[in-house]
């Protein structure tokens, strides 16, 4: 069962889907040259006899479950959400924008998957499509207390690597706990650095909740969840269902391939505001961060 948790009065400013606001989440996955705020150096080759351009390493999926408690493997897994337009309330239409109002989404539960990677590849939905969109929302986590018991499912942290000469010099000693290039050393074995969710996974704690933010997705953008990212479901909005394909790992054991925590207070707690104008959803012109 989900743990019920307290959840705080916050409203969240919307923010538009960047990789350089994400990073500390995950990768959004886009294509660089129709994004002006991309400045990823992600490498690229020409392909296809010279008629595609091909992006390495866009994203990289992790896989930690070696050093799951139940140490039972996992496979890697690709499922389809089709997901439905969720509800939002309303509230009164600005009188002096007409065409204009505020909607609110109500964040009633978050999860995270302490042992892979997740990747949402929305499909069929065009990127000039100005009314169905979709929303990221993410958390930090808290350190866990100490002398908490029973403590979740979690991979450990990463041992001190022992130092010899060969490692030194070579810095090519590969990690036991990821399927990545990264070296034991904590940087990447490679000359030029890889996108994606590389390093150890979050924390052990609980969502901060004062720190949740929440980005807008359009139809051109996929996301990767770093393994241990505290998560809200797929939040799709406008008027069409969007279909989503979903690449991880599991092994089917529950509270290794999930976690949740659901808000316990019925009053309004953690709400997304959103702009409606024409129709259209847009961020919300909220600027300052979130208060209490």
């Amino acid at each position: 069962m989900p743990l019920s948790i307290p959840s705080p009065k916050l409203q969240i400013p919307l923010e538009p889907l960047t990789p350089a606001s994400f990073a500390p989440y995950g990768t959004v996955i886009e294509n660089p040259t129709r994004f002006p705020h991309h400045t990823s150096t992600v490498e690229s080759i020409t392909a296809n006899q010279g008629s595609a351009t091909k992006y390495l390493d866009v994203t990289l999926i992790t896989n930690f479950y070696d050093s799951a408690p139940s140490r039972k493997p996992a496979k890697s897994v690709m499922n389809m959400f089709v997901c439905a337009p969720r509800k939002l309330r309303s509230r009164p239409a600005n009188a002096a924008k007409p065409g204009t109002s505020k909607k609110l989404f109500d964040v009633k539960i978050l999860e995270r998957h302490p042992f892979t990677s997740q990747t949402f590849i929305p499909l069929g939905l065009s990127p000039d499509d100005k009314h169905t969109k979709y929303l990221v929302i993410v958390a930090p986590t808290l350190p866990l207390p100490k002398g908490s018991n029973p403590r979740p499912p979690f991979p450990e942290a990463a041992p001190k690597p022992k130092r010899n000469l060969f490692g030194l010099f070579s810095r090519t000693q590969s990690s036991p706990f990821t399927n990545s290039n990264e070296s034991a050393y904590g940087a990447s074995a490679d000359s030029k650095a890889k996108p994606g969710p590389t390093s150890r996974p979050k924390g052990t704690g609980l969502p901060e909740l004062t720190g949740i933010k929440a980005f807008l997705a359009t139809g051109n953008q996929a996301v990767t969840y770093s393994a241990g990212t505290w998560h809200a479901p797929m939040v799709v909005l406008g008027n069409e269902k969007i279909d989503f394909v979903v690449v991880q790992y599991a092994n089917g054991v529950g509270l290794e391939d999930c976690q949740e925590v659901i808000f316990s207070d019925d009053s309004e707690g953690i709400t997304i505001e959103l702009d409606e104008i024409d129709g259209e959803i847009k961020e919300s012109a909220i600027t300052a961060k979130a208060k209490l």
